[in-house]
């Protein structure tokens, strides 16, 4: 397996269709929050706001998708039997535990369509402190 020392090179392995929904992915990500550094963690493009990591790319998974893993760093511990900090109105995460979900895309029209839902989980994901 490759090891990636930046984003722009992980991008660039990627085939066409994976590029364009990682660069949707990407743009939504940074938009919603200007003050997210990106860099590579786990291989994977991720994003650290307040020197924490928060949402991270996962590429490498069984089903061959597109995944946004929304998580807290490795500080926090997890309760894999807690109650989600934050509340899904779209119903597009799947909770693993109190703060670690998953959202799977299967192509850039599934990416568009969600935009809007993206751009709110996100935003209220950010909001909640990773230091509690």
């Amino acid at each position: 397996m490759q090891k990636y020392k930046t984003v722009e090179e992980f991008v660039n392995d990627l085939n066409d269709d994976k590029q364009s929904q990682v660069g949707m992915l990407r743009d939504l990500i940074l938009s919603t929050e200007p003050q997210l550094e990106e860099h590579i963690k786990w291989n994977a493009p991720s994003y650290v706001l307040d020197g924490e990591d928060r949402i991270t790319f996962n590429l490498m998974n069984k089903e061959g998708v597109v995944k946004l893993v929304l998580h807290m760093g490795a500080t926090r511990k997890e309760d894999k039997k807690g109650t989600p900090l934050m509340q899904d109105e779209s119903g597009l995460i799947e909770w693993s535990s109190d703060i670690r979900g998953m959202i799977t895309f299967n192509s850039s029209t599934n990416i568009s369509s969600n935009a809007t839902s993206l751009k709110k989980i996100i935003k209220d994901w950010l909001a909640i402190p990773s230091l509690i």
